[in-house]
């Protein structure tokens, strides 16, 4: 048989395809689209358009494509434009997406044809005399679509978006146009069509009909959980797949967040992105844990949709990075989402006037929190190791990612603390109690509270919300819960270490809580933070002030934080110092201890951007500068060469720095 018959042969016993019912085919109108457009006498291409990552490319390879191998006469073909620099490059790989295809069946590929032209030619005398086969392959766009059968094409042109700006939108046209109106092929067009240049001049005079893709969500999880071979994690995966949809499920008040969230969650490569990354904590609390303790579920829920939304706007241009979380990591994690307007605080009856949002260091964290997790009502945890893992491919830490999971979840003997699963029912339905059971469990709260036993500061202000707004559904009235709450805090916060996150998350939500008395609590709990604070202050300064007489160096290390990539805002705290001690010290340091000194000064006030909250520390800079001249400077050694060259120029640096801050408060 000549050997481009076969080539150009439809075999339909030959496809070893086996055909899906097309009732259980997603998206069925995209299919009856496509298989119209082949049926009719068309002058134009057919366009499918839909948001970049939203499966168009896989639905139509995948499920379509099989149906009009078994079902039509037609040859499927699909051929990215993706950087594409010239029309003869269109043409060639329109060849040999047809090569590729019918090399199914006749040994005949793209790769043996490219590797063994001369071959070719040589051991087939007939084409050799007729054909030029390597100016077939290099040639025009003319020469090469001549040899294909057109009428029983379907030519899929994807990727238009993405061709190269060397092309001129009219070649390409004047390409799809030869192939539909001279050629007779059928051309189907992919593309996500918002971001194609120059597109309505070119739709106009190409385009006959558009279809719109819009992916359906359940088929798309499905599809990707069969892709994965360990039972384990496709069993969790199946068996929890409402609650994936329902984190998928873009339904917000705004409309403009709304129509971004369906865009994001509409991505396909997003959505295979989380899942993946999600498969490694999961190995890791398989590990550890029973995955059907109910404590096990939801720390599994809480990971998969924090995976979900970092991912999400990972995946976004110029937004959060490895070293920029945008507070992400200092966001509360059990603030109540509740409409506080919905009680009657019994405040002021004046008419609040709506403000404009502003832009502040936790706009974008506060945003983040309300798309992903308020439209949810589910608590925000962020979890240091996962983010890590996703941002840069960072191994898990597992005894640090289950340490995490068991503080975030208030953890205690394998199970949540009873306070906490107590609030928790509150903040996440308390609609669902019964009155009696409702009464009961403000009792239950308000005991708690009252006796310290809820861990962190934002629960106790959580508990207010709902103890003083339902303060007439049992016996109690505001003066004493304010009294128990304040006596329960008092408890609480003599028994903990303070650090900035807990200050920062009480700054970040303190306005929300409007009711007088959760105020006044408020104003209670700094106070009380500030006498800490001071008390703490001052025994941690007597302890450095021995500490860097006896070793510098080992001063040093106390202060160099671990992963410095990534800072919290160091605490002012070196003007305390005793001003003698420091003084006194500088003669007892060797080289090692000046490079220490020297390398640290530069990490706390020049290498960072909290250097502002130090203005305080100009004193102990001053403190060293003094020590330095009551050495003796007169030696050659190499501790004078160092203090000379090394740390008094940078002293002098970290002075300026600060200087700069103060002058800037002052004006």
């Amino acid at each position: 048989m000549n050997i481009f018959k076969k080539l150009f042969q439809k075999k339909n016993e030959d496809i070893n395809i086996q055909s899906v019912p097309l009732k259980e085919l997603s998206m069925k109108y995209v299919y009856e689209a496509i298989v119209n457009h082949l049926r009719m006498k068309t002058t134009g291409a057919l366009l499918l358009t839909g948001d970049w990552g939203s499966g168009k490319t896989y639905h139509v390879k995948n499920e379509i494509f099989p149906h009009i191998e078994n079902e039509t006469e037609f040859i499927p073909l699909i051929v990215s434009l993706y950087g594409v620099s010239n029309k003869n490059d269109i043409a060639q790989k329109v060849l040999f997406s047809y090569f590729d295809k019918k090399g199914k069946d006749s040994n005949i590929s793209t790769g043996n044809i490219a590797k063994n032209l001369q071959n070719f030619s040589e051991a087939i005398p007939l084409v050799k005399k007729y054909v030029n086969i390597e100016k077939l392959i290099s040639g025009t766009g003319d020469n090469i679509f001549r040899f294909l059968p057109h009428d029983k094409l379907l030519i899929c042109f994807d990727d238009l978006e993405r061709i190269s700006d060397k092309i001129n939108v009219d070649d390409f046209l004047g390409i799809v146009n030869e192939l539909v109106e001279n050629k007779g092929s059928k051309v189907l067009i992919i593309a996500n069509w918002k971001e194609v240049k120059g597109g309505e001049t070119f739709k106009e005079k190409t385009i006959e009909k558009t279809i719109y893709f819009t992916p359906d969500i359940s088929t798309i999880l499905d599809s990707i959980i069969e892709t994965y071979t360990n039972e384990d994690f496709k069993g969790y995966l199946k068996e929890n797949k409402d609650f994936l949809l329902k984190t998928l499920n873009p339904k917000i008040e705004n409309e403009n967040d709304a129509k971004e969230l369906k865009k994001q969650f509409s991505n396909i490569r997003t959505i295979k992105f989380a899942i993946e990354h999600f498969k490694y904590p999961f190995e890791v609390l398989k590990k550890k844990k029973d995955l059907n303790d109910d404590l096990i579920k939801n720390q599994l829920k809480s990971i998969w949709l924090f995976i979900l939304s970092i991912s999400i706007e990972f995946r976004k241009s110029e937004n959060i990075t490895f070293e920029e979380r945008k507070n992400l990591d200092n966001q509360t994690t059990s603030f109540s989402d509740f409409d506080f307007s919905d009680f009657d605080f019994g405040n002021s009856s004046d008419t609040e006037i709506e403000k404009e949002p502003t832009v502040d260091e936790w706009s974008y964290s506060n945003k983040f929190k309300e798309l992903y997790y308020g439209r949810l009502s589910e608590h925000y945890i962020f979890y240091p190791e996962i983010y890590d893992l996703i941002t840069s491919s960072k191994k898990i830490i597992e005894t640090a990612l289950i340490e995490n999971l068991e503080e975030s979840f208030k953890v205690k003997e394998g199970k949540i603390h009873p306070a906490h699963e107590l609030l928790n029912g509150f903040m996440h339905g308390y609609w669902k109690y019964t009155n009696e059971e409702f009464k009961i469990n403000l009792e239950k709260l308000l005991d708690y509270a009252e006796k310290g036993e809820l861990l962190d500061i934002i629960s106790y202000l959580n508990a207010g919300v709902y103890l003083l707004g339902f303060v007439d559904l049992f016996d109690s009235d505001k003066p004493t819960i304010f009294t128990k709450l304040k006596k329960g805090l008092d408890t609480f916060l003599s028994k903990i270490t303070l650090n900035y996150m807990m200050t920062s998350q009480l700054e970040m939500v303190s306005g929300n809580f409007k009711e007088e008395n959760l105020q006044k609590l408020i104003s209670f709990i700094k106070e009380k933070i500030k006498d800490i604070e001071k008390e703490s202050d001052k025994k941690e300064a007597e302890r450095l002030s021995d500490l860097i007489v006896k070793d510098a160096s080992a001063f040093v290390k106390e202060f160099i934080p671990g992963d410095s990539t990534i800072r919290t805002p160091d605490k002012a705290i070196f003007h305390e110092l005793d001003e003698k001690k420091v003084k006194e010290s500088i003669s007892k340091w060797d080289g090692t201890a000046i490079m220490d000194m020297t390398s640290f000064l530069k990490l706390r006030y020049l290498d960072t951007g909290f250097s502002d909250r130090l203005i305080e520390e100009l004193q102990f800079l001053n403190n060293i500068e003094d020590g330095i001249e009551l050495t003796n400077r007169e030696e050659k050694t190499l501790s004078n060469h160092l203090l000379d060259t090394q740390l008094i120029p940078r002293i002098k640096e970290c002075k300026t720095r600060l200087e700069q801050h103060k002058n800037a408060l002052q004006q």
